[in-house]
């Protein structure tokens, strides 16, 4: 039996509202990935070629999409998105 590509239900958060939403989200993130929801892979092409901001990039494994999470660094509120290439 085939199994069948499903759509991935993650939406993109353009800028989270302070360290406490951040850190719940990682949290939410990190029970996808326990769960085999989600799987972290390589960063490939970075958000921005600042250095200071700390990314990570997840694949929703029914979808085979993948994410990218990157740290808030003030003024910078950090984003959760699509990667696209």
């Amino acid at each position: 039996m085939a199994s069948e590509m499903k759509s991935c239900p993650w939406e993109r958060i353009p800028d989270f509202d302070g360290w406490s939403e951040f850190e719940r989200f990682e949290a939410w993130l990190k029970d996808q990935v326990a769960e085999g929801v989600a799987e972290e892979c390589s960063v490939l092409k970075p958000y921005s070629e600042a250095a200071c901001l700390k990314e990570k990039w997840f694949a929703h494994v029914p979808s085979a999409q993948v994410w990218r999470l990157v740290w808030p660094e003030p003024p910078f509120a950090g984003v959760f998105e699509k990667v696209t290439m």
